[in-house]
């Protein structure tokens, strides 16, 4: 090598050097919010105040609607998943992520263009050679007298994106973290129709018991009234207390009416949740779930507040998406660097298309092509700021869902921990009202209490028994919300996909989570 061609290699490096010291120092610019991680003692004075017991394995099975023991139920939760409207669009939502991730991953590594043409064309009549634009190279091109010839070519261009500075890569990372969040949206989608759907069918069994209470404590009713009508005209009462049964009577007509109200609105709405139309749901038979009892006995899960991390689908999703504004900020950190591609290109070039297939009308080229952004630094800087704002307001939402998780299990074992004592002496009060009717009874066979008072002794245990049913449904559809609450068997480790099993979902690995994202990515 001769000591001109070093020196020109020289000022080539050092230009190159110094451009890539110009265009290649990216801010640091980070978000200004942190995901919070909540305290492993979070929940433990609510805890406290439940009395159930807590198990690892307490989480809420996938097919906890099954415990409910209806097949009835079952059939209208497995229609819902495969007709509602709500579940179709989630998952169309999926359709539209994959696709944007399969479009970028065909533009980057490795992408050939092929290409042939034959043309008519009148050129400068004259001889010597010029420069022929093919694929974007320039190609010297024997000249004839002729001016009327018929350029020919047929190419293949190859174009081998290096991705030096991981821009490629972080575009990926926040594809499939966005694919994958779409995912998770569906499975909360799925938890939110199945607790509604539940929620509903329990509030259907709800209308039916009150319906039927109602209806014998109208018959009840009908039976004190004719003793009271009858005593009326006999001359031992003055009709008052008849009258008064006969008003008392009417409302019970309408509360039966009002029951039966609520039963064709509740079929009428499963019919709707379950994507076959509001007279699908005429067709529901009276609820038989036979295990409604052992729901109230569920032990509380360990670790509750910890895990509930990887069990809620929306906070997971949450989290996937703090990941993806993440990885747009490297992707737009690596801009600020040269992008360096390896390009080819090889065909056939000639005037003619009978010239085109001979040695002389061969062509190739190879080498890097570097684009540098020397000018665009501004641009670059701003687009920075802007994705280190929606880091923000990914981590804002997901802080947000995390703390409404909480507030959702912690008012929820609240509401539970207070019905368990009002349905225990609700309970208790209907039992008392029962003993008292029977004494009553008893009294008035052997002529020691009037029919009256056996008769106001029934109407009281009539309404225990409604309290009684309002406050066991109240604390069916709460243990319902608790399952949702919990995640509904939801475990993010189950799902498929590159981007969901890069983390563990155990809460240490939100630990490493909340620390890459917040150091590691600007260190």
């Amino acid at each position: 090598m001769n000591t001109r061609t070093f020196e020109r290699l020289a000022r080539v490096a050092a230009f190159s050097a110094a451009t890539l010291l110009a265009c290649g120092c990216a801010p640091t610019i980070t978000p200004a919010l942190q995901p919070r991680t909540p305290d492993a003692n979070a929940l433990t004075r609510t805890l406290a105040d439940v009395p159930q017991s807590a198990s690892a394995t307490a989480w809420p099975a996938p097919d906890w609607v099954r415990q409910f023991g209806d097949p009835q139920l079952d059939q209208l939760v497995a229609q819902a998943y495969a007709h509602n409207p709500d579940l179709q669009v989630a998952k169309a939502r999926i359709g539209i992520a994959q696709s944007q991730l399969q479009q970028f991953s065909s533009l980057t590594g490795l992408t050939a263009t092929a290409g042939a043409s034959v043309n008519k064309a009148r050129m400068p009549q004259s001889s010597g050679v010029a420069n022929v634009s093919a694929n974007g190279y320039e190609v010297p091109v024997q000249l004839f007298g002729n001016p009327v010839q018929s350029p020919s070519s047929i190419f293949l261009g190859l174009d081998y994106q290096l991705d030096l500075w991981g821009r490629n890569a972080a575009a990926t990372r926040g594809l499939l973290s966005l694919r994958d969040a779409a995912r998770v949206d569906a499975e909360q989608a799925r938890l939110t129709l199945a607790i509604a759907i539940v929620s509903l069918y329990c509030d259907l069994d709800q209308a039916y018991a009150l319906r039927d209470l109602w209806i014998e404590k109208r018959d009840a009713s009908d039976q004190i009234t004719a003793v009271l009508r009858e005593r009326a005209a006999r001359g031992i009462d003055n009709g008052y207390d008849a009258d008064d049964a006969a008003v008392r009577r009417n409302k019970l007509i309408a509360q039966i009416e009002l029951a039966d109200e609520r039963i064709r609105l509740a079929q009428l709405q499963l019919g709707v949740l379950s994507g076959g139309g509001p007279e699908r749901g005429l067709a529901l038979t009276r609820p038989h779930p036979a295990n409604l009892a052992s729901l109230a006995d569920q032990p509380l899960p360990t670790r509750l507040s910890a895990d509930l991390l990887g069990r809620r689908p929306d906070i997971v999703a949450a989290r996937l998406r703090v990941e993806a504004a993440y990885a747009a900020i490297d992707g737009t950190r690596a801009e600020f660097y040269p992008d360096v591609n390896l390009v080819g290109f090889a065909g056939l070039l000639a005037l003619t298309p009978g010239a085109m297939f001979s040695r002389q009308a061969l062509a190739a080229s190879v080498g890097p092509a570097v684009s540098l952004p020397i000018f665009d630094r501004g641009r670059l800087k701003a687009k920075l700021s802007g994705d280190a704002a929606n880091a923000d307001v990914a981590i804002g939402l997901y802080n947000k869902t995390v703390d409404s998780a909480l507030g959702d299990v912690a008012r929820t074992l609240v509401s539970l921990s207070t019905l368990e004592r009002l349905v225990s002496g609700e309970r208790d009060a209907a039992d008392a009202a029962q003993r008292y009717v029977s004494i009553a009874e008893e009294r008035h066979r052997r002529g020691l209490l009037m029919q009256k008072d056996v008769n106001t002794a029934k109407l009281t245990l009539y309404d225990e028994r409604a309290q009684l049913i309002d406050l066991q449904a109240q604390q069916r559809t709460l243990r319902v919300a608790l399952i949702g609450a919990l995640g509904g068997g939801f475990d993010e480790r189950t799902l498929p996909g590159p981007a969901i099993s890069r983390f563990d979902v155990a809460f240490p690995s939100h630990d490493r989570l909340t620390d890459r994202l917040t150091s590691a990515h600007f260190n």
